[in-house]
């Protein structure tokens, strides 16, 4: 899986921030076979906050990722979290 090759490369808040997404929202996805979920910003600062970070840090956490390939920005508005 991408998330596997790409976790080497991760800070570990951000391995702990893509374990979270993983857990919420890829294995429990019509896409979970194929890695990815589809989620919206909200859902993801809502996610971090909840495992602890504070919303200003949830949402650095959350372009960090968006840098590092784990998070897209889709046309519609929301985010494909890949594992």
């Amino acid at each position: 899986k991408l998330m596997e090759i790409n976790m080497k490369n991760l800070t570990n808040n951000q391995k702990k921030a893509m374990n979270l997404f993983d857990a919420r929202y890829i294995q429990m996805s019509d896409w979970a076979d194929e890695g990815w979920a589809r989620v919206q910003i909200k859902s993801l600062i809502a996610t971090l906050v909840d495992g602890g970070w504070d919303e200003k840090s949830a949402q650095g956490t959350i372009g960090s990722l968006c840098e590092a390939g784990m998070i897209v920005e889709e046309d519609s508005g929301n985010y494909i979290v890949w594992s």
